[in-house]
């Protein structure tokens, strides 16, 4: 079986990835919330002072994984769906939120959105995510 370990090289959080993002968080207990605050490099831009799309899928994706492994699941992404507002500019310093919103057996449905520095929405997103089974983790 296939074994699901953390080895701290993830593109989004690992701290061990010199071209990854390097993503933390914290939990805000206020909103029930995964959080990450980050002003991303110009080498992961698309058009010109743009952040590239793809990395605001891969972030939304992680915040919605980070907030249902703080709800004790361990799980892997089965569906995401991405909105996209407005352009992240590289300029600025966005924050990232997510959510569990239902757990169904398995399946871990969760919501995240990327915020501009006046607290606009620049990305939204909702996800299911299906909980990594016992013997798959041993």
């Amino acid at each position: 079986m296939k074994q699901y370990n953390d080895d701290n090289y993830c593109f989004v959080c690992g701290t061990q990835n010199p071209s990854g993002l390097q993503l933390t968080f914290r939990y805000d207990e206020t909103t029930d919330e995964m959080v990450s605050i980050k002003n991303f490099p110009r080498h992961f831009q698309g058009w010109e002072g743009v952040l590239h799309g793809g990395i605001i899928s891969s972030i939304l994706d992680e915040i919605m994984i980070k907030a249902a492994f703080k709800k004790g699941f361990k799980c892997v992404t089965a569906e995401l769906n991405v909105r996209f507002k407005r352009p992240a500019l590289m300029e600025n310093t966005v924050t990232i939120r997510g959510k569990v919103t239902e757990v169904r057996g398995r399946v871990i449905f969760a919501e995240g959105r990327i915020l501009d520095p006046n607290n606009t929405l620049i990305a939204s997103a909702a996800g299911k995510f299906m909980t990594i089974r016992h013997e798959e983790n041993s």
